[in-house]
């Protein structure tokens, strides 16, 4: 999701305009087909021999990315900054040093928001006020050997094979601390090779704004820190050299109950690697204070074609065995399902054409066993958040997304438009709440900086669930980035 490679200038924007461009050579056959790009850091790394003679310094892009919402908010995957009407700023230094096996990098985050007031029926909060808050951002501390790195670190991170959407992770809340083990490169089995995650991790609230899991609402309930635990692993078969197959799974927990509860190290700081995958093997589990997701995905890349599918399906509560699993398929499910395609003209140039579909809503299993909305349990208020914005898919609480894309890419010169639709929360609801908005994505590289742009104009119909009220929004990222080399 974000590069910081040394063949790439150095690059790593919070930006969509500016993601994938290794993602994009692997479909064009110029990059390494083992890489499932479904395990992503803000970083990628290139892998070199270690230095100990002595360390290397450098300094990393100066990011500075802007955004403006004339009537609500709107927008998501933009990491820290938060959901507001009016403009924010969010500024990011960085400074990367490398030793030896150890890495260490400090990028931290400042984010502004004016955060102005707005219509608030039932959406949002009727009470804001600006906010501005200091981050670690995009810092870590790091130990690599071999394939295998470990540390801590505050990234964020990007799971499964989605573009404009993950499940279960993504870069719409900031990064999290979080230590962690996991591959930065593939490692090579007899079967084929493997790329995993694991982490444990700390999430928290903020009393100032209110949560994307209640419709930008504040809510009054326990504000205790909680304990993540999840995973990643995908695996490429050697029989089939270009399909990846993965699963993601979260464990979270109240975090003073859960680490002085008097158990075993690993049921304390592992337990998501001993959950059951059945709840008949686990009929205690709802008592635990702690909630769980999980998700399993697919990714096919399509090399001949310039092309690749992707699928990710999760679930967020047990099955009661697995014959409830095949009779019920859709009971508390989510999916994201994506096509990208590229039409080379040249070795620069090339057409991107890309269509990507995220249901978040319940399924209508829901009228004879209702689930809840993807990302809330009764048993963790503050539902799968950080900072009280959604870690997963951002487009909103219970939302469905639609978005087709056509970009063309001449080297660092990019011009492209979207099509989206999100319908709002729509289980219960009298009136649809449905976005249309139409896009223009341009990018520019002049010498050592980069301008990345997006505009949409979208009309809410039947906003805030309100019968006729359908006003238009503009919304507006600008990004500047600064490369030092």
């Amino acid at each position: 999701m974000f590069i910081l490679n040394k063949l790439q200038s150095q690059s790593y924007t919070l930006e969509s305009i500016n993601q994938n461009h290794l993602r994009n050579q692997q479909l064009l056959g110029n990059y390494d087909s083992t890489v499932s790009f479904t395990n992503q850091y803000n970083n990628i790394l290139t892998f070199g021999k270690s230095n100990w003679k002595k360390p290397t310094i450098s300094l990393l892009p100066i990011v500075l990315s802007q955004q403006f919402n004339s009537h609500h908010p709107f927008g998501w995957n933009d990491g820290a900054m938060i959901q507001s009407k009016g403009y924010q700023v969010l500024a990011r230094p960085g400074v990367n040093m490398q030793y030896g096996i150890f890495e260490v990098q400090l990028a931290p985050e400042f984010v502004f928001a004016t955060n102005g007031n707005y219509a608030t029926p039932q959406y949002g909060n009727p009470n804001n006020s600006s906010y501005s808050k200091l981050f670690l951002g995009q810092s870590f501390i790091k130990a690599h050997y071999g394939a295998i790195s470990i540390g801590v670190s505050t990234q964020n991170l990007w799971w499964g094979p989605g573009i404009h959407s993950s499940l279960l992770m993504s870069n719409n809340a900031p990064g999290f601390f979080h230590a962690f083990i996991g591959t930065r490169k593939p490692i090579k089995t007899p079967i084929g090779s493997i790329e995993f995650n694991l982490i444990g991790a700390r999430l928290n609230s903020n009393s100032c704004i209110g949560y994307e899991n209640n419709h930008l609402l504040p809510r009054n309930i326990n504000n205790d820190w909680r304990y993540l635990n999840a995973y990643v692993v995908s695996w490429r078969p050697k029989w089939i050299k270009r399909l990846f197959l993965g699963m993601t799974r979260s464990l979270q927990q109240y975090g003073e109950e859960a680490l002085n509860r008097p158990t075993s190290f690993a049921s304390k700081y592992i337990p998501v690697l001993g959950l059951a995958v059945q709840k008949q093997n686990n009929l205690g589990d709802d008592t635990l204070g702690r909630d769980q997701l999980a998700s399993f995905f697919l990714r096919w890349v399509l090399p001949k074609a310039n092309a690749e599918f992707y699928i990710e399906y999760g679930k967020n509560d047990y099955g009661v065995n697995f014959r409830d699993y095949i009779n019920g398929p859709t009971h508390s499910s989510a999916y994201t399902v994506g096509f990208r395609k590229l039409i080379p003209k040249t070795e620069e140039q090339y057409v991107q054409l890309e269509t990507e579909l995220t249901q978040l809503s319940q399924t209508p299993d829901a009228l004879v066993r209702p689930a809840g909305n993807w990302y809330t349990h009764f048993q963790l208020f503050q539902g799968y958040t950080h900072e009280n914005q959604i870690m997963g898919a951002g487009a909103g609480f219970g939302a469905n997304l639609q978005t087709f894309s056509a970009t063309w890419v001449n080297g660092n010169l990019r011009n492209g438009f979207m099509v989206q639709r999100v319908e709002r929360d729509p289980i219960g609801k009298l009136n649809k709440w449905t976005d249309f908005s139409i896009g223009w994505m341009p990018q520019w590289t002049f010498k050592n900086m980069i301008l990345g742009a997006k505009v949409q104009l979208i009309r809410s119909n039947n906003y805030s669930w309100e019968k006729g009220n359908n006003p238009f929004n503009l919304h507006s990222r600008l990004m500047v980035q600064y490369n030092f080399k």
